[in-house]
């Protein structure tokens, strides 16, 4: 008898971001304390997730001043949880599953945006940080609708580059945007375009390997939201002190005045008083 049952397709294992991966990723672990691996992701400005079939983005709370993320290459289906990078400058999302463009106009620096080869068949085009000066969304359904470009340039002011293509004086004039004859090319472009090109850096050498065994995600997280503590503790304090220099400052002016106003009236009443005769 034979077999009618299909056979069964091999799903794709997906991999969720974690300290580890991060670290293996970004920070030579060799030989490293988990103190000093901690201290390495936290200064940490560029941060490499490529080609891990990542699904979701999350867990990069414990990431410090990063400018440039990319995560091209994944299996990531939402643009999601980027709050804890308010100095980003660089994103690539190029080749995911994406469908929509959202949870990204909160990011008030990003300047360069690459979400080539998604599934994004409309968008809304508030849902785009107005910084934006680089923007690569070719490869989805979104780029054949006629308002495409229009839609594009009349909320991003600042735009100065599309799919690969200069955006012109004439491209906006089309588009029914306002047009400063004394626009000139911003100073970011050449440092934009290098970092363009890193988006198909070949990643041949990705470094391979295990973690020492203390470094382990719990261990490293746990250093790093101390260390985070520790600055916010820091914070408080200062304040507590600035506060209570002012309130110190504040009761030795008052007890000034009132000594000033005690002496005022013992004069005035020695003033008032009659003279006695000898």
């Amino acid at each position: 008898m034979e077999n009618d049952t299909p056979p069964r397709t091999k799903s794709k294992v997906t991999t969720e971001i974690s300290v580890s991966l991060i670290a293996k990723r970004n920070v030579n672990t060799k030989e490293l304390s988990a103190d000093k691996i901690a201290d390495s992701i936290l200064t940490l400005t560029h941060v490499r997730l490529d080609r891990e079939n990542i699904k979701n983005i999350d867990n990069l709370d414990c990431l410090g001043p990063v400018t440039n993320l990319y995560l091209q290459n994944n299996e990531i289906t939402k643009i999601e949880n980027l709050d804890p990078l308010p100095k980003l400058r660089f994103l690539t999302l190029a080749n995911n599953k994406i469908k929509k463009i959202e949870n990204l106009n909160h990011l008030h620096s990003l300047m360069f945006l690459d979400l080539t080869d998604n599934n994004i068949e409309d968008f809304d085009p508030k849902e785009l940080p107005k910084s934006l000066i680089i923007l690569n969304m070719s490869g989805n359904p979104c780029v054949m609708h006629n308002d495409y470009r229009v839609k594009i340039l009349q909320s991003l002011d600042k735009l100065e580059q599309l799919d690969g293509s200069n955006i012109t004086k004439a491209d906006r004039q089309q588009a029914g945007c306002p047009v400063n004859e004394s626009e000139t090319e911003s100073d970011d472009e050449d440092e934009d375009e290098q970092e363009e090109e890193d988006v198909n850096e070949n990643q041949e050498n990705t470094e391979t390997g295990t973690l020492d065994q203390h470094c382990n995600d719990i261990l490293v997280r746990a250093k790093i939201r101390t260390m985070k503590e520790d600055a916010d503790h820091e914070k408080r304090l200062d304040e507590l002190e600035t506060l209570r220099t002012d309130v110190i400052n504040t009761a030795r002016r008052a007890r000034e005045k009132e000594a000033e106003e005690k002496a005022r009236m013992r004069i005035s009443s020695s003033l008032d008083s009659p003279v006695s005769s000898t």
